[in-house]
Parts: structure tokens; C-alpha cells; sequence
């Protein structure tokens, strides 16, 4: 398959008497879920592009109660997210990001919510160190498995948290901390529990010249109605470069869950990949691009205003790289008023950043693949 050598080249929340106490109890009941309307209303100013308004607002929470868990996660997640933005200063944040979260998990060790988050963020660290060819990844490598683990402690069906491990082991060298042997474990672990996210982990750790394409098609035969599997399908046929078919499963996905208009996305992406690879073609190569970032944009579920900036600011550099600079002002000024922390790298900023602060993530993404 050609995801790895792809990769190769392209390379984130009492008593005076009974009367008295039960009227304490009342009131502190009551300011508690005052807070947690609060941490509401900060994601909901984030995700409607007032990410500095919203971190404002979680640090007045934080300053009149620092046991508020919410608070630490959204707020971690708010620091991510105005990182998108700057990639420089995410990096030179990412400490601190640690640590907020940390402070989350620290107080409510049982929320399965927060600890996936960490495990999220603290590979993300790793993956950073790896890019930047930090010399020492071990300490990192080993904060990695750890969060992953007391996910699975919390939640043992979490499949999304184990296919993490299952990457984080194949992927890296020995030296590093990978360990083929714990891949192929958690492999068969995945496969015991669920046909889909068993075939997800199976492909992480298949030899690079084996038939992928085959491998997930006789997984359609049998899941015909999961979307998943189209879109696993669709990605494969990307690494093919076989444009066509990929587009063919994404719709197919997009039709079974609407939710994975993202997928639109991605063929935008990919477009993308190939006008940078040969620059000569993006003349070319430019209305596929606009056409599919448009197609996400007048999709439904309607986009969130900070994947639609996001979108909106790739659609803007392609004006810019054709010549026309004053639609691309237009288009760049369109994004930067939806969000103004809008994400400027290649990949598309992960789901785990604007699912409701109280609800479980089911996101997975590859960090060593552009897919």
C-alpha cells in the first residue's frame, strides 16, 4: 500500500442545623450547574469563532472554582483550538495544553471524556517531537500508552483508544517504543470485538504490498451498510490514486451517515496533494478543488463555522496561487470573520476538538497518514 511510503515523503474537562445544611446544599447544587451552563456557553462562543471570548470565560470560572473538571477540559481544548492558527505558538503550547487537560483528568479521574482528550493531546506531543526529530521520544512514547490504558481501564469497549495503541506500536521502531508483538495483541482484540475496527487495526499492521483494495472490499461484502467501511474503502483507493472509486465510496458513506460530509473534504485535500506535488497542474487541478470544498459547504448537516472557515481559508489560497489576490482578500476575510483561529495546516482539524464538552468522542484519526 502506498499510505507508508506516502508518508515517507509528506510528512488535544456544609452545619448549623439541618435547615442550614440543606439549604447549603441547595445553593452550592445550584451554582454547580450554573458552572457547567457557563463551560456550555464557553463552547458554544468557540465554536461560533469567539475562542478568545470563550477562554475569558473559563478563567473567570476557574478563578472562583478550580475543582470545576469542565472547565479545565473546555479550556484545553479552547487553548488547541486558538493554536490552529499558529502552528508555532500550538507547539510552544503544547505544555501547557498537557497540563491544562492533566488538571481536568486530576479531578475527575473516572471521566472517560477528559482522559481520551489527554491520550489525544499527548500524542499529538509525541508526533510533534517525531517531526521535529527530537532525539529522546520515550518519556512521551510511554505518556502515550499510559492515558490510552486508563482509557480502556474506564471504558474497555473504547475501540477508538486501541486503535491509537495499535498505530503507536506498528508504526514506531523498536528504539522508539513500538513493539509489533502489543500491535498484533490489540489487533486480535479488535477483531474479537467488532468486524469493523477489527479490519481498521488489521490494516495498520498489513505489509505494505498487500492487496488493500481486496482486503476492505471483502469487508463491504459483508458490511454493505456501514459507512465506515466505505470510507476506509474510498481512502484506500486515494493511496491508489485512484480519484474515481474514492469518490464513488465517499458518496456512498456521506448517503448512509450524513455526518461524514467531511469526506468531502478529504477529496479537496487530495486534489490539493497533487497541485503540490506538480505545481504545473494546479490550473488544472483548481475547479476539482473549489467543487469539492464547496460541495462540503452547501452540505448538511451544515458545517461549523470553524470547518467552514477552515475550508473557506484553503479555498482562499487557491485564488491566491492563480493569480486572482482579490477574490483570495475576499475569501480570506470571509474565513477569518467565521473564525479567526482557523486552522492554516494541510490536515483537517480533528472532530475531538468541537464534539459538546459532555458528550464521548468516537474520533479516530491516523496521525502517520494524510487520511
Amino acid at each position: 500500500m502506498k499510505t507508508k511510503s506516502i508518508l515517507k515523503r509528506h510528512f488535544i474537562i456544609m452545619s448549623l442545623s439541618v435547615a442550614v445544611a440543606c439549604m447549603s446544599f441547595v445553593l452550592w447544587s445550584c451554582v454547580g450547574q450554573e458552572l457547567d451552563k457557563t463551560v456550555q456557553q464557553a463552547y458554544e462562543l468557540r465554536i461560533n469563532g469567539q475562542a478568545d471570548s470563550a477562554k475569558v470565560l473559563l478563567e473567570q470560572i476557574i478563578a472562583e472554582d478550580s475543582t470545576n473538571a469542565a472547565a479545565w477540559y473546555e479550556l484545553a481544548r479552547t487553548k488547541h483550538h486558538m493554536g490552529l492558527g499558529n502552528p508555532m505558538e500550538l507547539i510552544s503550547g503544547m505544555v501547557d495544553i498537557q497540563q491544562t487537560v492533566q488538571n481536568a483528568v486530576d479531578i475527575d479521574p473516572d471521566n472517560v471524556i477528559y482522559q481520551y482528550y489527554k491520550g489525544c493531546i499527548d500524542y499529538f506531543n509525541l508526533y510533534i517531537g517525531l517531526q521535529m526529530g527530537k532525539e529522546n521520544v520515550s518519556e512521551d512514547f510511554a505518556k502515550v500508552v499510559e492515558s490510552y490504558k486508563s482509557v480502556l481501564i474506564l471504558k474497555p469497549d473504547y475501540h477508538e483508544a486501541k486503535l491509537f495503541l495499535v498505530e503507536l506500536f506498528a508504526m514506531l521502531p523498536s528504539n522508539m517504543g513500538g513493539d509489533s508483538a502489543k500491535a498484533e495483541m490489540y489487533v486480535r482484540e479488535l477483531e474479537e470485538a467488532d468486524v469493523v475496527s477489527g479490519a481498521k487495526a488489521r490494516e495498520i499492521v498489513m505489509p505494505e504490498d498487500a492487496d488493500y483494495i481486496e482486503f476492505w472490499q471483502k469487508i463491504e461484502e459483508k458490511q454493505m451498510d456501514n459507512a465506515d467501511v466505505h470510507e476506509a474503502l474510498g481512502k484506500v483507493y486515494l493511496y491508489h490514486e485512484n480519484i474515481e472509486e474514492a469518490t464513488k465510496c465517499f458518496e456512498t458513506a456521506i448517503s448512509l451517515n450524513a455526518k461524514k460530509n467531511i469526506l468531502y473534504v478529504d477529496l479537496g485535500r487530495y486534489y490539493t496533494m497533487q497541485a503540490m506535488q506538480n505545481p504545473a497542474k494546479l490550473d488544472s487541478l483548481a475547479p476539482l478543488i473549489k467543487n469539492t470544498f464547496e460541495t462540503y459547504l452547501e452540505s448538511q448537516p451544515e458545517p461549523i463555522n470553524p470547518l467552514k472557515a477552515f475550508v473557506i481559508g484553503n479555498l482562499a489560497r487557491i485564488e491566491f496561487n492563480t493569480g486572482d489576490n482579490e477574490n483570495g482578500e475576499k475569501l480570506n476575510k470571509e474565513a477569518m470573520a467565521l473564525d479567526p483561529n482557523y486552522s492554516k495546516a494541510f490536515g483537517t482539524p480533528s472532530q475531538i476538538l468541537f464534539d459538546p464538552p459532555d458528550e464521548i468522542s468516537r474520533v479516530h484519526v491516523y496521525f502517520f497518514r494524510p487520511f
